[in-house]
């Protein structure tokens, strides 16, 4: 089979396209043939080395995936030759503690999903969710990293309320712009902050009250707070470049959740500056098969549409990289095969 196969860490050219065995599933995994598969910004830092966390060379990335089950492997339950599926980041146990909590997604035992620059990938059985028929695999890759991930922030870890003031960074991203939607949907009002003032129309179609575009050289928080204008939340899914202002717009009791920063750089704050304003620092992890169910919910009675920036064939796997590290895109770039 075909596959982008990563032998060092480097530039997106280092991702080199070459034919290799098939893999069978063991058991427990299902053999997917992969129809799309998003390029996750966290591809692109275990790509240039920032993020090495169980990588071991060679290696194919990619977990964003949804395909066809093909080929069940031994003691494999509830999915068929034929289920259409898309994937969470991760595998876990459903053993242990966390896991027969709801906390799933810190199981100490969570196998990462990862195979989908590829035509075809083995993937545990409890990290692949089905998909309806409605649904296109460009679409339901990104059910779990964008929409899955947003919701998980708005709903489920910052608590979004009727009313409340929602911030949200790197607003024309693919988590970002699901959640605006999503907390606009949840009747929030919304500020989305974009280095893109081309994208103002969309950020409002999407449900954005206000549209903050930074370049950087101010404090969009201090202004905003100035104007009388602070928010209850901040959905931040940038990180440490953003967060001084980010957090000079939270209000009293405010909460700021961080999405995702693996940038590896580091924040200064005064804990003074915490306490004072009883604010409330909140992660956000991946993604749980109810939050990922619940996204696909929210996709096919059509209250979002998955941000699908472009779509390359895997040979152009490189170009993709070089997009999506720019900062350029409005949304994901997705693989398609």
């Amino acid at each position: 089979m075909r596959a982008a196969v990563l032998h060092m860490t480097g530039s997106p050219d280092v991702l080199r396209i070459e034919d290799v065995p098939a893999p069978v599933p063991a058991a427990g995994q299902a053999l997917v043939k992969i129809g799309a598969c998003g390029v996750a910004f966290h591809d692109i830092v275990e790509r240039n080395g920032t993020y090495r966390r169980d990588m071991h060379f060679p290696v194919i990335l990619g977990y964003e995936i949804a395909g066809t089950v093909v080929e069940a492997g031994a003691d494999v339950s509830g999915l068929k030759v034929g289920d259409r599926v898309c994937t969470k980041a991760f595998a876990s146990c459903g053993r242990c503690r966390l896991c027969r909590t709801g906390r799933e997604t810190s199981c100490r035992e969570r196998r990462a999903v990862r195979g989908g620059y590829a035509e075809l990938a083995a993937i545990d059985q409890d990290a692949l969710v089905p998909i309806p028929d409605s649904l296109s695999f460009e679409q339901a890759c990104m059910l779990g990293p964008t929409v899955g991930v947003a919701l998980n922030a708005v709903r489920d870890v910052a608590r979004v309320a009727i009313g409340e003031r929602v911030l949200v960074t790197g607003a024309t991203g693919g988590v970002g712009l699901a959640a605006v939607r999503i907390a606009a949907l949840a009747g929030a009002t919304v500020v989305a902050v974009t280095r893109k003032a081309e994208a103002r129309e969309m950020l409002e179609q999407a449900g954005a009250d206000e549209v903050v575009v930074w370049d950087g050289s101010d404090n969009f928080g201090k202004a905003l707070h100035a104007a009388e204008r602070a928010v209850d939340v901040v959905i931040d899914t940038v990180g440490s470049r953003v967060f001084e202002a980010g957090f000079a717009a939270l209000a009293v009791h405010g909460r700021y959740a961080f999405v995702g920063q693996l940038f590896g750089e580091e924040i200064s704050i005064n804990p003074a500056r915490i306490f004072f304003k009883r604010a409330q620092l909140l992660g956000v992890g991946s993604v749980s098969r109810v939050q990922l169910e619940d996204a696909a919910a929210l996709v096919a009675r059509g209250d979002l549409t998955p941000p699908v920036a472009c779509t390359f064939p895997l040979e152009d796997i490189a170009r993709a990289h070089r997009l999506a590290e720019s900062g350029a895109l409005t949304g994901r770039a997705v693989i398609t095969f």
